[in-house]
This record gives C-alpha cells, sequence and structure tokens, in this order.
C-alpha cells in the first residue's frame, strides 16, 4: 500500500489544472467546453451565452502554430498569444454586434457582443480547455482562473485565465480583457497580474 500512494501523490497535478478549470465553470453557473463546442459568454457575468464549436480552421491554424512552439515554455505561451488573438476575433464575428470594447466599459454591460473580465475569463478557458483535450499544449496545464481586487485594497475585482508551466510550476495570467478582439493577450507571470490594479 505505501508503495501506491507515492505513485498516487505523483499523478495529482497532472489532473488537478483540468479539473480545477472545469470546477471553476460549475462554482460559477457556466458551462465547460465539451469537445470543440463552447458556450460562449457575453453581455457581463455571462448573462448571454451562445453556444458554438470551435472552427476547424481555427483549429487547425492553432494546432500548426502549438505544434511548431513546443520547443520552450516560452515560445508555447508567444503561439498561445497568437492563437487567443485569432480566437477573440473570431469570437466577436460569431457574436455579430458592435465589438467587445476592451476593459469593461459600465455602459456597455448586457449589450450584445460585450464581454466583461467574467465573460473573457470564460471563454479563453474554454479555448484553453478545448486545445489540452486536443493534446496541443507540450508545457503548460490549464488551471482554475485566479482573481484579485476586492474593493477593500482599493481594486476593483478582476478574474483571469491561468496556465501553469508543467515543469516549473509557474503560473501565468492569459488575460485579453484590455485587448480589443483580434489583438494579442497580455500573457504574464501570475505573480505579476496579481499586483497589478
Amino acid at each position: 500500500m505505501l508503495k501506491v500512494l507515492p505513485l498516487l501523490f505523483l499523478a495529482a497535478p497532472a489532473i488537478a489544472g483540468p479539473l480545477a478549470a472545469q470546477r471553476w465553470f460549475h462554482e460559477r453557473g457556466y458551462v465547460e467546453p465539451i469537445g470543440s463546442r463552447i458556450i460562449a459568454c457575453h453581455g457581463y457575468g455571462c448573462t448571454r451565452r451562445l453556444a458554438l464549436s470551435v472552427d476547424g480552421g481555427l483549429l487547425s491554424r492553432a494546432s500548426g502554430m502549438l505544434r511548431s512552439a513546443q520547443g520552450s515554455p516560452t515560445a508555447e505561451r508567444q503561439a498561445l498569444a497568437e492563437v487567443i488573438r485569432s480566437y477573440t476575433a473570431y469570437l466577436a464575428a460569431s457574436l455579430g454586434g458592435k465589438p467587445d470594447v476592451p476593459g469593461s466599459p459600465a455602459q456597455m454591460s448586457g449589450v450584445h457582443g460585450q464581454m466583461d473580465c467574467l465573460d473573457e475569463t470564460a471563454n479563453t478557458t474554454s479555448l484553453l480547455l478545448v486545445l489540452q483535450e486536443h493534446g496541443l499544449l507540450a508545457h503548460h496545464v490549464v488551471e482554475h482562473p485566479e482573481s484579485r481586487g476586492f474593493f477593500l485594497d482599493g481594486r476593483y475585482p478582476h478574474f483571469t485565465a491561468v496556465i501553469t508551466e508543467k515543469r516549473s510550476g509557474a503560473g501565468w495570467a492569459v488575460d485579453p480583457w484590455k485587448k480589443a478582439p483580434g489583438q494579442r493577450p497580455e500573457i504574464l507571470p501570475l505573480d505579476q497580474w496579481r499586483q497589478d490594479s
């Protein structure tokens, strides 16, 4: 029995990420991706939802970019930024209406196609889980999204998708919230993201 426990302990981190990310969807009452089908959130706080499949062309391009970037975690993150850039443009086109305004202006709350940080986090985490399920992430695991700020510290609450480097365990924020659709997201060390306002 003691010989089995270390093996179980070593196996736990490999499955903790996806399960933790999926748990976040359930905690929020959102729908996690199934296969290549996602429920895209918009309207702020995922009040509006659109079921769509990740376009085969997008998935094929993502596969090419990520497979060519398997040399290092840094290269994979750079490729992920490009994949997410394409994905946010795809989402904006799929949702229709006025393209998402970066940064969640209050007057855009409830407007079709507009996304706050919760919508962006859900949509980005969904894509990351689809990529992971297709075996396209060689150096990273998708994790439970993170938040920062809670009013008492003078910062408005903000969420982001998270990936962790498999080898080093370093966490990375994957945050397209400040960017317009079709622009590269911020991908920065999670500790640095937590300190930002």
